[in-house]
């Protein structure tokens, strides 16, 4: 009898789930761990959206470039501000207006085109492309207009120069800046910095 009393109580007592105690410790051990994860999943998360919005800023100088080619025809990439957001498109039939048909893509939201004020100095591209080359000219943050020729050269209305589009965001420290490099040949670069910099070549 005593036995299957004995029995009973520790059967009971493993099967009365967690103290208040242990629950407690439990949630403040989630806390710790979400306020040491999330602030890293959220760096993590701004920085692939400044690398896809470089990424496709990049295909889409390169798709235009392709299409002159194909074409066998000038063809012009058009950049137009609207407010903070900026639509980006090939203007395959050339008659400025950006239509459904014509590849396109939209800069908006944690991502903007900025000025050569707001980033690093572009020392380390300057140095790789050269002391001979054209003067390096910064299209964004404005309207632009990128043409490109049959051959998948760059066209230019007066001296040939390196054109350089800046993405970032100026207002959150750690997210670091991309730089989309146009050299006269038609060549198309990617570049990225920290903070501080110096830039380094990504593609």
């Amino acid at each position: 009898m005593g036995r299957r009393i004995l029995k009973h109580a520790t059967k009971r007592r493993s099967t009365r789930g967690f103290s208040l105690v242990e629950l407690l410790v439990s949630v403040i051990i989630l806390v710790i761990l979400a306020a040491i994860a999330v602030p890293t999943l959220l760096r993590a998360y701004r920085s692939y959206q400044l690398s896809d919005a470089a990424s496709k800023l990049s295909g889409m100088m390169k798709t235009t470039r392709f299409s002159a080619i194909r074409k066998n025809t000038p063809i012009s990439c058009l950049v137009q501000q609207n407010g903070t957001s900026w639509t980006v498109w090939a203007d395959l039939d050339g008659d400025g207006n950006v239509e459904t048909t014509e590849p396109q893509i939209l800069i908006a939201g944690l991502v903007q085109m900025l000025d050569a004020g707001s980033v690093p100095p572009p020392d380390a591209i300057v140095t790789a492309i050269g002391a001979a080359s054209p003067s390096i000219n910064v299209l964004s943050p404005g309207n632009a207009a990128v043409k490109f020729d049959q051959r998948g050269a760059r066209q230019f209305p007066g001296a040939p120069s390196v054109d350089i589009f800046y993405l970032g965001n100026p207002t959150i420290d750690d997210l670091g800046f991309r730089a989309i490099v146009l050299l006269p040949s038609g060549t198309v670069q990617v570049w990225r910095a920290g903070v501080g910099g110096p830039w380094t070549r990504v593609s």
